[in-house]
C-alpha cells in the first residue's frame, strides 16, 4: 500500500489529530501489549510541539520532521535497515504549532510534503525521482489562491487518486480549497470551478478529512468561526458524497458548492459563537446499524465544559449531554495554539444495546462510558486502563515537558518525541531546552 493517512485509513481525523498530537498525546496514544523495537532517527527541536509524519510502504520508511536547527528534514530507510538516509528541505519552523508537516507518496512512488504553513505562501515540496528522497522540487500547486495557506492535508480516494486541501486566508476569513492530482502530467488542477468552503468574508470552516463511512458515503463534519478567538466557533455541520464532487445533507438535500456560512441546510446542532464548540474536540462515528454519531465539546447551560453526542434519528439530528461535569470552563477565549483541556473520541458499538466512547479531562481525569444506546446516557463509567507491559515505552519526561506521538499509515510503528506545551505560537524566553531524541517503535509481538 503506498501513502500513509489517505481517507480510507485516518488515525484518526487530522485536524483533530493534530490537536491532540500537541496536548494529549499520552491520553489516545497507542497502548498494545507486546515488545517493540527502537529505531533511532534523530535528535529534534523541543522548544515547542509541531506535528511530524511518517509513512511505511512495502519497502521504506519515510519521516518528516524538524531537526535540532529547525529545519524540515526528511528522512527514508529500507524496511530491512535502521540506517537513515536525510535530506535536508529549505524551510525552517520558527514557533508557530499550526505550522504541521504533512506527506504522502502517488501511485508512481513520487514523495509529496507540505507544512511550516499559518498564512504564509504555499510551502509545496516533490520528489525529483520515485522513491527517492535526495533531489526535491519547490513547486506551487495551481498557482492561485495560495499566498496564505494554511492547514496542508493530502489524501486519497477509494481509487488512489490523490488530493490536497488547505485554508488559504486567515482565521475567521479562510477559503477552503481542494487540488487534484495528475500522476500522468505531474500538475495538479482545482478540483471545482469554486472553492470548497466559502466563509462569505464572515468567517471560515475547521473541518474534518472526508471520512468513509460504513454506508459508502464520505463524510465531512465541521464548524464555522468568526475570529482567531476559538470561542468564536459555532454551527457544528456535518454533509456527505459518495464520489467526493457532489455532496448532500443527511436529508438527501443538494448543498451547493462552496459551501457557505449563510447556508444552513447541514447545521447539525446550532451553536452559536461563546459557547465552547472547538475544532479541537469533535469526532464522527457510526455504530453497527450505520447510523452516524458526532461527539463535541461545548458548554451546557451553566457555561460549564461538558461532552454532547448528536445522533441521526428518524431525519433529525437529536442532540444528547453525555457528561455531568462540575465546575470548570476551558479557556477558549484565546487565540494561537491552545491546550487541550478536553478530549472525547467517536463511539464503539460494543453490543448489548451499548455504545462506549473514551473522554480526557484536564481536572477529572480519563476514563471510558459505557452508554445505553436507546437513549445515551451513562450506564458505567471505567477508568482509564494502563497497559499490561505497553508495547511502546514511555519515557521519563524531562522537567516540563511533555510526551509527542504519531502513528504510522500500518499502525505497526510509531514515532515518540518529547516537547515543551504549546505557547500560543509565541517565543519562550531562553534557555530553550535540550534537543529531544525522535524514535520509532515497531511492534513485534502482540
Amino acid at each position: 500500500m503506498e501513502g500513509k493517512i489517505d481517507i480510507l485509513k485516518d488515525y484518526p481525523l487530522r485536524a483533530v489529530l493534530l490537536f491532540c498530537l500537541l496536548c494529549c498525546s499520552t491520553v489516545y496514544a497507542q497502548k498494545q501489549s507486546g515488545k517493540s523495537v527502537a529505531i533511532p532517527v534523530d535528535k529534534v527541536w523541543s522548544g515547542h510541539p509541531v506535528g511530524f509524519d511518517i509513512i511505511t510502504t512495502e519497502k521504506f520508511q519515510y519521516i518528516c520532521y524538524y531537526d535540532t536547527a529547525r529545519n524540515m528534514v526528511i528522512a527514508q530507510r529500507p524496511l530491512t535497515s535502521k540506517d537513515w538516509k536525510k535530506t535536508i528541505l529549505p524551510t525552517k519552523v520558527k514557533w508557530d504549532s499550526h505550522n504541521y508537516i504533512d506527506m504522502i507518496l502517488d501511485k508512481n512512488g513520487f514523495i509529496h510534503v507540505s507544512g511550516n504553513m499559518h498564512g504564509v505562501p504555499l510551502i509545496y515540496f516533490r520528489s525529483e525521482k520515485p522513491e527517492n528522497i535526495e533531489m526535491f522540487e519547490k513547486l506551487s500547486m495551481t498557482g492561485k489562491n495560495e499566498e496564505r495557506a494554511t492547514y496542508p492535508v493530502f489524501f486519497k480516494d477509494q481509487k488512489g487518486e490523490l488530493y490536497f486541501q488547505y485554508r488559504n486566508g486567515g482565521s475567521g476569513d479562510g477559503i477552503t480549497y481542494w487540488n487534484k492530482y495528475s500522476a500522468e502530467s505531474k500538475t495538479w488542477n482545482g478540483l471545482f470551478d469554486t472553492p470548497f468552503f466559502d466563509g462569505e468574508k464572515e468567517s471560515n470552516a475547521y473541518m474534518s478529512n472526508p471520512q468513509p463511512g460504513p454506508d459508502g458515503y464520505f463524510y465531512i463534519i465541521w464548524m464555522w468561526r468568526l475570529s482567531p478567538i476559538a470561542n468564536t466557533n459555532h454551527n457544528l455541520s456535518c454533509i456527505r458524497s459518495k464520489d467526493l464532487l457532489s455532496w448532500e445533507n443527511m436529508k438527501g438535500d443538494k448543498i451547493a458548492l462552496p459551501v457557505k456560512w449563510s447556508d444552513n441546510k447541514a447545521v447539525v446542532d446550532p451553536v452559536a459563537p461563546w459557547n465552547g464548540l472547538i475544532n479541537m474536540s469533535f469526532q464522527i462515528s457510526w455504530d453497527k446499524e450505520k447510523v452516524p454519531y458526532i461527539s463535541y465539546h461545548k458548554f451546557d447551560k451553566s457555561g460549564v465544559s461538558q461532552v454532547f453526542i448528536s445522533r441521526w434519528e428518524k431525519g433529525l439530528w437529536q442532540t444528547y449531554q453525555i457528561s455531568s461535569w462540575e465546575d470548570f470552563t476551558w479557556d477558549l477565549n484565546r487565540g494561537g495554539s491552545l491546550s487541550n483541556s478536553v478530549a472525547i473520541s467517536g463511539v464503539i458499538d460494543g453490543g448489548n444495546s451499548t455504545v462506549t466512547a473514551r473522554f480526557m479531562h484536564e481536572k477529572y481525569g480519563s476514563g471510558s462510558w459505557v452508554l445505553d444506546k436507546n437513549s445515551l446516557k451513562v450506564k458505567e463509567t471505567l477508568p482509564e486502563k494502563p497497559a499490561v507491559a505497553p508495547a511502546i515505552p514511555i519515557p521519563v519526561l524531562a522537567k516540563d515537558m511533555t510526551l509527542q506521538r504519531r502513528m504510522d499509515n500500518t499502525g505497526r510503528f510509531t514515532m515518540q518525541w518529547q516537547t515543551l506545551p504549546t505557547f500560543q505560537d509565541k517565543p519562550r524566553p531562553k534557555p530553550y531546552p535540550e534537543p529531544s531524541d525522535l524514535v520509532i517503535y515497531e511492534v513485534v509481538e502482540k
